[in-house]
């Protein structure tokens, strides 16, 4: 089965987003759940191959600028290893059958061999890291670095 996988929106973290609160653009709102009269509601995302919930939500009163908060917010922050300048980007990923999920991706821009790219690792456990760099033409590079296999090799 396919899917397409549709940019929401990429930041790069600041102190802020990585110690208290991710701050949402105002401008994609309308690409995330509906808070259907509320002004806070868990939402889901997955990252590797586990789904985390996350506290999306805006304050009652005053300025009413959508953020990703909490508790929930920081594990996932904890769990990825997260850092400043990390680059966090989430995509809403739509299935043939007209089901659609959230899909994060959070990496660290590098230069690899004069090529502006991100290296992304599924966590702070993560043993393989992947190298990407999309052009413009549509074209992508991906790499995997991990350990290496030395099974029985003498050390």
């Amino acid at each position: 089965m396919a899917a397409h996988s549709k940019l929401v929106f990429s930041k790069l973290l600041s102190d802020t987003d990585i110690n208290k609160r991710l701050a949402v653009p105002s401008a994609i709102q309308s690409s995330l759940p509906p808070f259907n009269g509320g002004h806070a509601l868990i939402f889901h995302f997955l990252h590797g191959t586990r789904f985390w919930p996350i506290l999306y939500s805006t304050r009652r009163k005053g300025y009413n600028k959508p953020v990703f908060s909490g508790t929930l917010w920081r594990n996932f922050v904890i769990y990825s290893n997260l850092n400043v300048g990390d680059r966090f980007t989430l995509y809403r990923v739509q299935v043939e059958d007209g089901a659609s999920y959230y899909m994060v991706e959070v990496g660290r821009e590098i230069d690899f061999l004069g090529i502006n790219a991100m290296a992304y690792g599924s966590g702070s456990t993560a043993e393989e890291h992947v190298i990407t760099h999309h052009h413009q033409g549509g074209l992508s590079l991906e790499l995997s670095l991990g350990q290496p296999n030395v099974e029985g090799a003498d050390n």
